[in-house]
C-alpha cells in the first residue's frame, strides 16, 4: 500500500516547519488535505459506531462523547494507520516539521485514537499530562485529524488553542474542525487547549466532529 501521507506534503516539510516554530499562542501547525482524498475518505467510512467506544456514562447510559484507543481492530484502513504512526519515516516526518528528535510511538495511545462529540458536548481549556501512565515517557505532541465533513464555528466544537485562561489577556487561537484537517501542536505545561460547548441547529443535529 502507498503511504497514506498526501504526497505534496512530504515536498515542503521545509516550509511546514517554518510555519510551526514561531505560533502563537504556542507552537502549533494547521494542515489541510493532510491523508490522500481516497484514504482519508476510508478511515471515515471505518470510523467505529458511537455504541462502540467508551461511550457510557457512570449511570451506563450513552453519553455525549465516544473514544476508542484500540484503532487497530477497527479496519483495513486503521491497520494502516497503526502502522503508519509506529513507521521510522512518519515519525522523522513530524521530527522535521516540529524540531523535535527521536520521537516514539505510543502502542497505548493513551488519550489518542478515535473521538466523537456530539450535541452538548465540550472540552474544559485544559493541558495534557506531560508523564507517559505506563513508562513515564515525555509527552511531546498532539496530532489530531478531523473525519466530519461540515462544520462552522458558530456551532460550538472547534478547537480552541489559549495562551492561559485563567487570565483577562487570554489570546485565543480557534481551528475550525474540517475533513481531511491536521492539527499538529506541542505538549507543555502551558500548552491550553479545549472546545467550547456543541450546539447545533435543528437541521444538523445527527452530526458528530469525529477525530
Amino acid at each position: 500500500m502507498s503511504s497514506p501521507i498526501n504526497p505534496n506534503l512530504l515536498a515542503k516539510t521545509d516550509v511546514l516547519a517554518a510555519r510551526f516554530a514561531p505560533r502563537e499562542p504556542f507552537r502549533h501547525i494547521v494542515i489541510d488535505d493532510f491523508f490522500s482524498p481516497d484514504y482519508a475518505a476510508q478511515l471515515l467510512d471505518q470510523f467505529p459506531p458511537f455504541e462502540r467506544g467508551n461511550a457510557r456514562n457512570e449511570a451506563g447510559e450513552l453519553g455525549n462523547k465516544s473514544t476508542v484507543e484500540r484503532i487497530r481492530g477497527l479496519g483495513a484502513a486503521y491497520a494502516a494507520l497503526d502502522d503508519l504512526v509506529q513507521s521510522r519515516e512518519f515519525l522523522d516526518l513530524i521530527s522535521r516539521i516540529t524540531g523535535i528528535d527521536s520521537l516514539l510511538y505510543d502502542p497505548w495511545y493513551f488519550g489518542g485514537g478515535t473521538h466523537e462529540n456530539r450535541q452538548g458536548q465540550d472540552l474544559d481549556a485544559h493541558v495534557d499530562f506531560n508523564r507517559h501512565p505506563v513508562n513515564r515517557w515525555h509527552r511531546r505532541l498532539n496530532l489530531i485529524v478531523y473525519l466530519n465533513h461540515e462544520w462552522q464555528d458558530d456551532w460550538g466544537g472547534s478547537l480552541q488553542l489559549h495562551s492561559d485562561p485563567r487570565s483577562a489577556d487570554d489570546r485565543v487561537i480557534t481551528i475550525t474542525p474540517r475533513f481531511n484537517r491536521a492539527v499538529i501542536f506541542e505538549t507543555t505545561e502551558t500548552s491550553w487547549h479545549g472546545f467550547p460547548r456543541i450546539a447545533l441547529p435543528e437541521d444538523r443535529q445527527t452530526l458528530a466532529r469525529k477525530s
